[in-house]
């Protein structure tokens, strides 16, 4: 198990792509360790694989969260969208940001990655309606000028 997911991280891929190899690598290893130890009826092993197993899928549900915060924030700075804050007004924690217990850092939590998005989504469509009334002008300029080009021709055909 080891081997492949050093060859999953090593491997050119998307990160999301390779976060969902490697979660399904995961899943996959300790599911047959743990068939076996339930066939042993070994129970201090079983404990122990589920304990391990638990680690390992919050470690990399953490980094899930880095790497879906990381591009979100982008995302919500390139197009200058307000993130949510930290913390509120009374210096509590705030609903949309939690601090890994892992790593310390901090990540968007399912509420702070849908106001996030929501706000991404609002800004494109507002850039989307700023630019689609161009579009009228611009066919009506293109008709202009395809009804001089008519005439142009017109009197030069005449001549």
């Amino acid at each position: 198990m080891a081997f492949l997911l050093r060859l999953v991280t090593k491997l050119p891929v998307p990160i999301g792509v390779r976060l969902g190899w490697q979660r399904t690598l995961l899943n996959r290893a300790y599911g047959k360790d743990l068939i076996a130890a339930r066939k042993l009826k070994d129970q201090a092993k079983v404990r122990s694989l589920e304990l391990d197993h638990r680690f390992e899928i919050d470690l990399h549900d953490e980094e899930e969260d880095a790497y879906l915060t990381k591009s979100l924030l982008a995302k919500a700075r390139q197009l200058r969208v307000p993130v949510p804050h930290r913390y509120k007004d009374d210096k509590t924690e705030s609903e949309h940001w939690y601090e890994g217990c892992y790593t310390g850092q901090w990540y968007l939590t399912a509420v702070g990655v849908s106001a996030l998005r929501d706000e991404i989504r609002r800004e494109l469509i507002a850039r989307h309606d700023l630019r689609s009334k161009w579009v009228v002008w611009l066919t009506g300029i293109t008709g202009i000028i395809g009804v001089a080009t008519g005439f142009v021709a017109a009197f030069y055909h005449k001549a």
